[in-house]
């Protein structure tokens, strides 16, 4: 039986290719263009070692406990964080952003360079939960990106992932772009506790690709054995099981 389950995941099946669209109107040429996430990873994932360390950084904190997560790893060895971190494609922010607090305490100042292409809308209500910690008030980025996808596919439009380092919350949305492909304003909230500028390049939209299909749910307990006996085949590994065999590389270029 092990042999079997393991056989199954031996072979990874051909991804096809497919090709994402981007496209700008003539006025807005002098906006970034989107990049793929995976290119504009952000300094503390960079900067993070590949394990945890004492305070002295000469030695090495780990704990010899196999295939448990406290194996003293960083988080540059999870795979699906770093596929939800690099998934898609990052639209970065046009400018300049500065923010400054005022004596009211629901409404920043807000501005930019009167040479830059606006970045921020605003609206005059809100119609959707605040999220903790942020003002009251309705941004909209001016994406000025239109995108198009194949037949059959379509845009999830969401906050930069695994980006909570960022001053702002980006409400996800989800476009069928393979039949409208026009720009579109995106809803964010701006963080009450910042104070300061928000720079050009500053990823502020993350765009993902998703097929469109129709589910139906099921509870399946006959998957039991096979779930059990991953969980068990992990013990034989310090870490990277996963990695190793269960992962499958994903391209955004």
């Amino acid at each position: 039986m092990a042999d079997k389950m393991e056989d199954k995941y031996k072979n990874i099946p051909e991804m096809e290719d497919l090709k994402i669209r981007f496209w700008a109107s003539t006025a807005y040429q002098m906006t970034p263009e989107p990049v793929p996430a995976i290119d504009n990873l952000p300094d503390w994932w960079k900067d993070r070692p590949l394990y945890q360390v004492t305070d002295d950084i000469n030695k090495l904190s780990v704990t010899w406990n196999k295939g448990a997560d406290s194996a003293s790893i960083s988080v540059k060895h999870c795979m699906p964080f770093f596929d939800a971190l690099t998934m898609g494609y990052q639209l970065p922010l046009a400018c300049d952003v500065h923010v400054k607090k005022t004596d009211n305490p629901n409404k920043p100042e807000i501005t930019w360079d009167d040479d830059a292409p606006r970045p921020i809308e605003m609206r005059g209500h809100i119609e959707i939960p605040v999220p903790p910690g942020c003002y009251p008030i309705h941004f909209l980025w001016d994406m000025r990106w239109g995108t198009k996808l194949p037949e059959g596919w379509s845009l999830m439009i969401t906050h930069p992932t695994n980006r909570y380092d960022l001053p702002f919350v980006t409400v996800t949305a989800i476009q069928d772009a393979d039949r409208w492909f026009g720009g579109n304003v995106v809803t964010f909230f701006l963080k009450k506790d910042f104070e300061g500028v928000i720079p050009k390049g500053t990823p502020i939209i993350q765009f993902t690709p998703i097929k469109r299909a129709n589910w139906e749910m099921e509870v399946d307990h006959e998957l039991q054995n096979e779930g059990l006996w991953d969980v068990e085949r992990k013990r034989n590994y310090l870490y990277g099981f996963y990695k190793k065999h269960r992962w499958v590389r994903k391209k955004y270029r």
